[in-house]
């Protein structure tokens, strides 16, 4: 159960500088991360680790479509002038932007499994803390 979630900005489709990362995506999961830290999130184990594992598999699932990206980032020919070397360099280029795109994407991911499996400590341990409290009083 989520009791409460910071307010998350949702822009249009900025990127960060390297073009590799969108930065409202980053900041989501900060402002995510800032919230479980401060206690103000929290989530049942059960539904926390089935989140942090649909996380996990996203991040396989990017290693399976990186497997062949690799080619993309050769030059090929389109040409022997300058626009066509123009060309190649520009789809040799688009080629690694995707590729950090996703090794960006696999960080965000993995970030994300962290923040909800800590959330879910959460509840666990305050579960505990009350457990512990109660048997104390009645003892």
């Amino acid at each position: 159960m989520i009791v409460r979630s910071p307010s998350v900005q949702r822009g249009g489709r900025d990127r960060e500088q390297t073009g590799a990362q969108p930065s409202g995506v980053t900041q989501q999961q900060t402002s995510l991360a800032a919230a479980v830290a401060a206690g103000e999130l929290w989530m049942e184990a059960g539904v926390a680790e089935r989140a942090a594992a649909r996380c996990d598999q996203a991040v396989r699932e990017i290693d399976d479509l990186l497997i062949d990206a690799r080619v993309l980032t050769r030059k090929r020919k389109f040409g022997d002038n300058e626009d066509g070397n123009a060309a190649a360099e520009r789809f040799a280029q688009a080629g690694q932007d995707y590729i950090d795109a996703m090794r960006s994407a696999q960080g965000v991911f993995k970030n994300m499994a962290a923040t909800y499996r800590a959330a879910g400590r959460t509840v666990t341990e305050a579960d505990a803390a009350n457990e512990q409290m109660f048997r104390d009083r009645s003892e």
